[in-house]
This record gives C-alpha cells, sequence and structure tokens, in this order.
C-alpha cells in the first residue's frame, strides 16, 4: 500500500512543491507515442521547427551560422532533411563556442559534463523546461522497461564518502528516494568481499527494477556463478546506465540473476533518447522521436537534434557513438550501439571499475576534464594520467586524490594529447594495460 502512495500521492505532491513540470510532459509523451506514425512525424517537424526558428532569433552561434548559410528554418516544414545543410556540431565546437550556444534571454541553466570516450569531456547545459523532460523521458524508459511508479526501483552507484551531509540535504533526498519507491545500493569496488556483500544487499532487497552500469551487476553474476550459488530472482528486469551492454554480459545477467535485461541510450548532453522494447531485443531500441530527431546511418556516428531543451540547443549533434539508426514504418531504431566499455583493475589491492574512478574525478574530485589509467610493466604502481581543466588546480586535486588512495596510484598530470587513443574515430578507453602479461 505504502508503494502506492508514495508512487501516486507523494511523488505529485513532490512535484508542486519543487516546482518542477515532469509528470505532465510524461502523459504527454505517452499521448505522442499512440498516435499514427504520420501524425508523430508532423509533431516531430513542428518540434524541429520551434527550436530552429528560437535558435535563429537567440543563440548567438546559431544565428550567425544560419546567416551564412541562408538557413530558413521554414523549409524544415516541408522536407525533415533539410536540416542536414547545417554543419555537424561536434564536442570542439561546443568547447569553443559554449558561451553563444547558451540562451541569452535570462534563463536559469544547470551544468552537465560528458564522460569523453571520443575526446575531451565537454560542460553542456539544460535550462529548467530542458531539465523537465529529461526526467520526464527517463520516467518513459522505466515504463518501457515495464516498471511502474508503484514498483521499487534501485539504483546502483558509486561510493563516493562525501562526508557528513546536512540533515535537510538527508531528509530532501529520503523523501525524493520514497517518492520514487527508489532506493540506492553504493558500491566501492569490485573485491571478492565487497561484491559479496552487495549480493547479499540484493537477496534482500530484490526490487523490480536494478538500474547502473552494467559490469556492476555482472560483478554479481559472475560471484554467483563462481561460487556455485542457487540461482535467485533478484530483479525483474536489469537497465544499464552509462556502459555499453555487450553479449556476455547480458547472457550472464539474465542467467545467474533470473531477470529481464533491457537497454537505453542517453548521454549527458540530452538524456535518455531511445530504449528497446518491451520483452523486445535488447540490441534494438526504439528512439524517443517526441524530443529527438536521430539520422539514419549505416555503423556511424549517431547524429541528434535535441529540441526539448531551448537553453543549450543541440542541432545535428555527433554524439560520439556508432550505430546503425532506420527509419521503420513505426519509427527509428537504434542498433549494434558501440559506446563505452569500462575496464577493471587493481588499487591498493582491491578492484575498480574505470567508473568509479570517472565518477569520483567528476563528483568528488571536480576540475578534471578527463583521466587514463595506464598499467606497464615499467612501472610499480597503476599510472593514473589526469588532465585538469585548470593548470594552476593541480595541488588540490593531488591532495583530494591522495584522501582516497594515499599509495596505490601514481599520479601525473599530462595534456589531453598525451593520451593513448584507440581504434576508429581515436575512441580510447580509460583504462590502458601494456603489461606483457595481463591480469
Amino acid at each position: 500500500m505504502l508503494r502506492f502512495i508514495n508512487g501516486y500521492l507523494l511523488l505529485p505532491l513532490l512535484e508542486r512543491l519543487t516546482k518542477r513540470d515532469v509528470l505532465s510532459k510524461l502523459k504527454d509523451i505517452k499521448k505522442f507515442e499512440k498516435l499514427t506514425y504520420s501524425v508523430q512525424q508532423e509533431v516531430q517537424k513542428q518540434g524541429l521547427y520551434q527550436i530552429l526558428t528560437y535558435c535563429k532569433e537567440s543563440i548567438p552561434y546559431y544565428s550567425n551560422l544560419f546567416k551564412e548559410l541562408n538557413f530558413n528554418p521554414e523549409e524544415i516544414k516541408k522536407d525533415i532533411n533539410y536540416i542536414k545543410k547545417l554543419p555537424i556540431l561536434t564536442k570542439d565546437i561546443v568547447r569553443a563556442e559554449g558561451e553563444r550556444l547558451k540562451a541569452q534571454d535570462g534563463r536559469t541553466l544547470h551544468a552537465r559534463k560528458t564522460g569523453g570516450s571520443t575526446g575531451q569531456s565537454v560542460f553542456f547545459f539544460y535550462d529548467n523546461e530542458g531539465l523537465d523532460w529529461s526526467a520526464a523521458m527517463n520516467m518513459y524508459s522505466h515504463d518501457m522497461a515495464g516498471r511502474k511508479v508503484y514498483h521499487t526501483d534501485l539504483q546502483i552507484g558509486a561510493d563516493l564518502d562525501f562526508g557528513k551531509t546536512t540533515f535537510k540535504e538527508r531528509l530532501r533526498l529520503k523523501v525524493r528516494f520514497a517518492a520514487q519507491n527508489r532506493q540506492a545500493l553504493l558500491v566501492s569496488s569490485f573485491s571478492e568481499n565487497y561484491v559479496r556483500e552487495n549480493y547479499l544487499a540484493f537477496k534482500k532487497r530484490r526490487p523490480y527494477l536494478i538500474q547502473g552500469h552494467p559490469s556492476s551487476l555482472y560483478a554479481i553474476a559472475d560471484y554467483i556463478e563462481r561460487n556455485n550459488l542457487k540461482r535467485l530472482k533478484l530483479c525483474q528486469v536489469f537497465e544499464p546506465t552509462g556502459e555499453m551492454l555487450t553479449p556476455k554480459i547480458v547472457e550472464s545477467i539474465e542467467r545467474n540473476v533470473l531477470c529481464r535485461v533491457a537497454n537505453r541510450y542517453g548521454n549527458a548532453e540530452c538524456g535518455v533518447m531511445a530504449h528497446s522494447l518491451f520483452k523486445g531485443n535488447y540490441n534494438r531500441l526504439k528512439v524517443f522521436e517526441r524530443a529527438f530527431y536521430v539520422e539514419e546511418c549505416e555503423s556511424s556516428p549517431i547524429i541528434v537534434t535535441a529540441f526539448t531543451n531551448y537553453g543549450f540547443p543541440l542541432l545535428r549533434y555527433d554524439t560520439g557513438d556508432v550505430a546503425t539508426v532506420k527509419l521503420e514504418t513505426d519509427g527509428t531504431y537504434i542498433q549494434d550501439i558501440q559506446g563505452r566499455v569500462h575496464d577493471i583493475f587493481l588499487v591498493e589491492g582491491k578492484k575498480f571499475p574505470t567508473h568509479f574512478i570517472m565518477d569520483y574525478l567528476d563528483h568528488k574530485v571536480k576540475g578534471v576534464r578527463e583521466f587514463q589509467v595506464v598499467l606497464s610493466d615499467e612501472y610499480a604502481l597503476p599510472q593514473l594520467n589526469v588532465v585538469p581543466e585548470n593548470v594552476n588546480d593541480k595541488d588540490r586535486i593531488l591532495a583530494v586524490l591522495r584522501e582516497q588512495w594515499p599509495e596505490g596510484l601514481d599520479v601525473n598530470f599530462v595534456e589531453f594529447e598525451s593520451l593513448q587513443l584507440q581504434g576508429w574515430r581515436q575512441k580510447f578507453r580509460h583504462l590502458v594495460d601494456l603489461r606483457s602479461v595481463k591480469s
């Protein structure tokens, strides 16, 4: 009963008290998805037209660009492919033109940072409406996974040890989690004793949906298999965040955790953009066309135009990920996504995934543009190569890192160009293992 009260009464009340407008947008998305696809395409064109018009009038970067190209937003109403007259927006352009991409009408902007797998991490921004639309898309992705507002949801996160918080902050978080029927499980490492503790926590809680980095739940699935434990249904659905699913991970989770693996695609810049169909193939994701136009491609960069965030509009933005995008009779689908894979390595005798390092640098240390861990026969310790946002901030960054790992890492400050890039389009992994014999 409490879960229903939380989902149907506390959640709307909390939204009203915090002056958010998410639930009405969620209704809008659900209404849109019930329209015939031809009508959906007209709504999409109108959304594109409105943000293109706004960009022409209010965003300095686009105002100048439209003049140079003689770009007329009215033409989008006739042919959606007209948008391809605009050049592709890259992370390098965003870094160079960031201030000129911001709305100039005084609206409040909220910063977000990319993970940076295809180049240096970059700051993007959302206005209040954009944040609400992003939250609504996230709720709709849960709906596509089969999770309703009265179902329990467990979020796996990194245990970053932020220290003491105020009573007000703890109360606010507790109320928000209660309204969403949400719990959190913080992971500090992938060492055996920690994995065992996490397994026991999952076994006790058994939520409807678990959401987090695939490698986190894969560690649990692998622990169950290695120790020949009785397979129990630890959740109904697992949904990944921040890391690419692989067939090996999916098979292990479904076999050992006895749950269904859903899939979603998104990033810091746009939020959730696509999700697999309920009980559909995890590798085939339907685009949320109420908020995004994703261009067709074949094993090529995903190019997206978002039209619900006016605070920092992204037109023909190169996400840095590679996939096949196809327009089908009932919508646009993304398949065979190639995104970030996280690796595991030892620090002071404990196993850490690279996404823990990334979260620690982003949310605890701050001021870090990019990083890479290098393992080599030449070094006794892992080399943590850090690209700082500000070269004068090195002493502070080093001090915070030493609080977490006093002796387990050699920290080096480098230029971005010194990072070792690998693969097509110079994607790089956060771990480079150069050892002759790998553990």
